[in-house]
């Protein structure tokens, strides 16, 4: 499951304000919210409002879902993707 959490940054690191349970590993995506001294109120809104939805975007036990695992490849979609070749680590080149 993903779940949005929120941190500061402190002496250069980054620090979650609630205590929460990451594997050692997990890769974390991360948005900066600059502070804005002048509307400190709507500011802890939109934040309130994106946690709230991206935590919906997902449900408890949603699997991972990878490429591999995609049945049928529908050719009538479209999307504006970069496929980025990333070197393995037994030399071949896999698409990403």
């Amino acid at each position: 499951m993903t779940s949005g959490y929120l941190a500061i940054v402190k002496d250069g690191k980054i620090e979650l304000l609630d205590s929460v349970s990451i594997p050692e590993g997990t890769k974390v995506f991360i948005i900066p919210i600059l502070p804005e001294d002048n509307n400190t109120e709507e500011r802890e809104n939109w934040e309130s409002f994106s946690l709230n939805n991206l935590n919906q975007c997902y449900v408890e036990n949603e699997p991972e879902y990878i490429l591999e695992s995609i049945k049928e490849y529908n050719p009538n979609y479209e999307s504006n993707i970069i496929l980025t070749p990333i070197p393995q680590a037994n030399g071949e080149i896999k698409n990403v």
